[in-house]
């Protein structure tokens, strides 16, 4: 019996950087900022594929659209030293006092 991946906690805001074989129907690269994450579908996947809710990103950092993607999980688990996909925390912008 093999072991499925655990699904990572992506909070919103959290940017991931797709390879196209690992999210399904884009046929591209894909650079996604977290909106929501799908749970409740992913189990009709068995945990190895997760629905993702959340925003297009151009290489800019501009948002193309809102996009659902079905990602596979252990892209998103890999280690840091590998290629892809690249996870980053959104960093809340800094208030200036005028």
């Amino acid at each position: 019996m093999s072991t499925l991946p655990t699904i990572p906690d992506l909070v919103p805001g959290t940017v991931v950087t797709l390879r196209t074989e690992d999210w399904r129907y884009g046929g591209r690269p894909l650079r996604l900022r977290v909106g929501e994450v799908r749970h409740d579908l992913s189990r009709y996947y068995h945990d190895e594929w997760i629905w993702i809710v959340g925003e297009d990103l151009d290489e800019d950092g501009a948002s193309r659209g809102q996009v659902e993607a079905l990602v596979r999980v252990a892209a998103l688990t890999r280690r840091s030293d590998q290629a892809a996909p690249r996870v980053a925390t959104r960093t809340p912008a800094r208030r200036r006092d005028r």
